[in-house]
């Protein structure tokens, strides 16, 4: 008995390998004129990152020292007097003549001992007993009376008659020499005590009326 169920056992164990094998997997035939093909799924091809870029710091901007700048000195002042209180006069000055109305340049000459005038049309005549001179300077027509005349050797008397000369501070009637031509001459009767010459500068003294 327990030999024909382990026969019994053995020919179904058989059967079911026998049963097994011969079962396959139905084979599918394409449909003809028609259906959706499957396509191949193709796998997308692998990208790799680009290495990060890497920007190189910007040389700091050369620092330019600012120019140094210097404190503006205070102009000196401009220096028209002596230290005793007399006038500094350069080689030429503004001369404001009272007759003329008019300031006119003037020549500082202390080589010269009596300042002088250069006036055109010199006219000599009387006025109540006396003697005056009618002339242009700067022109300007002026009548004066004559101070005193200058005898010269080869030429007529030369009239001297004062003016009102005004040059910075000085206000002055100084006698001047009437003589043929333009400009003025300053001379020792009108800088003596009262005033220096310079003769390295120019104008010193200020435009005054």
């Amino acid at each position: 008995m327990r030999k024909s169920a382990v026969y019994f056992a053995l020919l179904l164990l058989a059967g079911c390998a026998q049963q097994s094998g011969q079962q396959t997997e139905p084979t599918v035939e394409p449909e003809v004129g028609g259906g959706v093909v499957e396509q191949p799924v193709t796998t997308p091809p692998v990208v790799e990152p680009e290495p990060p870029v890497i920007l190189e710091p910007l040389p700091e901007p050369e620092l330019i020292p600012e120019p140094e700048v210097k404190p503006q000195s205070k102009p000196q002042p401009v220096v028209t007097k002596t230290g005793d209180g007399k006038l500094i006069l350069g080689s030429e000055e503004w001369l404001w003549i009272a007759q003329a109305q008019q300031h006119i340049r003037a020549k500082v000459d202390g080589g010269k001992s009596l300042s002088s005038i250069g006036v055109s049309n010199v006219q000599a005549f009387e006025r109540d007993g006396k003697d005056w001179v009618k002339f242009s300077a700067g022109g300007q027509e002026v009548e004066l009376p004559v101070e005193r005349w200058l005898k010269k050797k080869s030429d007529s008397p030369q009239a001297v008659v004062k003016l009102r000369a005004k040059l910075g501070e000085l206000n002055e009637l100084t006698e001047f020499a009437l003589t043929a031509g333009k400009g003025i001459v300053l001379g020792v009767n009108f800088i003596r005590d009262v005033a220096v010459v310079d003769s390295n500068r120019k104008y010193v003294q200020p435009k005054v009326k």
